[in-house]
């Protein structure tokens, strides 16, 4: 956006986050680059990047066998743009680790925002992490 906007931050254009410089996009950045492939792997979520965005978003609710869908994978999303920011903004190099911690972290507070029942599968999902 910031790019459309002819507003440049920092002269970087392509993705951040991986080795192979694609062009950074938002399909790219969130679903198709090395790095977010890898977080979903951990997660447990599969996303078909050849398709449109929300069938692909519908296709993996579909395949994920866990609860929660919906919540975890906007964890999932925010913490992998949240990487990005903070190697843009503060110069912090993107860690697979950095991005696992925050997400532990915040799926962790997610069992105090669900029903008890969902409050121990949230607990026993963050511990395989």
């Amino acid at each position: 956006m910031l790019k459309r906007r002819h507003f440049h931050i920092v002269k970087i254009e392509s993705c951040v986050l991986c080795i192979a410089q694609e062009e950074e996009t938002i399909d790219h950045l969130i679903f198709n680059c090395p790095f977010s492939q890898t977080c979903w792997a951990k997660i447990g979520i599969s996303y078909n990047s050849s398709i449109s965005r929300i069938e692909a978003t519908i296709r993996a609710k579909e395949i994920y066998s866990g609860k929660l869908f919906f919540e975890i994978f906007t964890i999932t999303a925010w913490y992998i743009w949240k990487e990005r920011n903070n190697f843009i903004f503060n110069q912090i190099s993107p860690t697979y680790n950095a991005w696992l911690e925050r997400t532990k972290a915040d799926l962790t507070w997610l069992r105090y925002r669900v029903s008890p029942d969902l409050s121990d599968y949230t607990t026993s999902f963050v511990n395989n992490l």
